[in-house]
């Protein structure tokens, strides 16, 4: 960084060296001063250009635009790196707020709301997941996102998993609202046929949120008694 700095310095150093040209590209010439008192024998001042000056000098004004050309190719890669790294963590800082405010989250939810693509929320994702600030949460095929802390357990995050699909939603109302509901009437209720309503209700009896009693040619469901109060406080 000190090394960029100095080749910043003489850059500076070197722009303001050339304010000496004129607006023809030459130097003007003043007149000798002796004693505060201007002595000029023609009565004007006289311009060189360039091409005139002594050799030294033009190799010194030229040497110095090389060089600062050079150290600026060093310069702004650093300054570009350091652009990027502050909007990726600004990126990350969004992310983990909208985690931290959206418990649950799911990667698509995510992508809408906050304006990120997939591929860079997922690598944002990993680099909070490797940093132990989130922690991931599959079921059903998908993958929820909880902040690592001690707040949610088991239970909470099941609960809050199935109210995110919107099916499993509408079929653990109907059965808290009805108390207890048999296959068929909840099928025509949800609007769906059987072996769907069979498919949705074995994910949710696998995570233990949905009870089945079958009495005959008859199966009836209610919400397990260990959710029951977590799902009113949930929704």
């Amino acid at each position: 960084m000190k090394r960029y700095i100095a080749i910043l310095s003489i850059f500076i150093f070197l722009i303001f060296s050339t304010t000496a040209l004129s607006d023809d590209g030459g130097y003007v010439v003043g007149p000798h001063v002796e004693g505060g008192v201007g002595v000029d024998s023609t009565g004007a001042d006289a311009t060189i250009t360039f091409w005139e000056l002594p050799l030294w000098i033009q190799v010194y004004y030229v040497s110095g635009i090389l060089m600062a050309f050079l150290g600026s190719l060093k310069i702004f890669p650093a300054i570009i790196s350091r652009i990027k790294r502050f909007i990726e963590n600004q990126n990350r800082q969004s992310i983990f707020k909208y985690i931290s405010d959206n418990p649950c989250t799911t990667t698509a939810e995510m992508s809408r709301n906050l304006g990120i693509n997939r591929g860079t929320l997922r690598y944002h994702l990993m680099m909070l997941k490797k940093r132990n600030r989130v922690i991931p949460y599959k079921t059903c095929g998908r993958i929820h996102y909880f902040l690592n802390e001690s707040i949610y357990g088991e239970k909470e995050k099941a609960a809050l998993a199935a109210l995110k699909n919107d099916k499993h939603r509408r079929i653990i109302l109907e059965i808290l609202s009805s108390g207890q509901i048999t296959h068929e009437t909840l099928a025509e209720r949800i609007g769906v046929s059987a072996p769907t309503i069979n498919w949705h209700i074995r994910h949710l009896k696998e995570q233990g949120i949905v009870r089945a009693d079958t009495d005959g040619r008859y199966t009836a469901y209610s919400i397990d008694r260990g959710y029951v109060e977590l799902m009113h406080t949930v929704l």
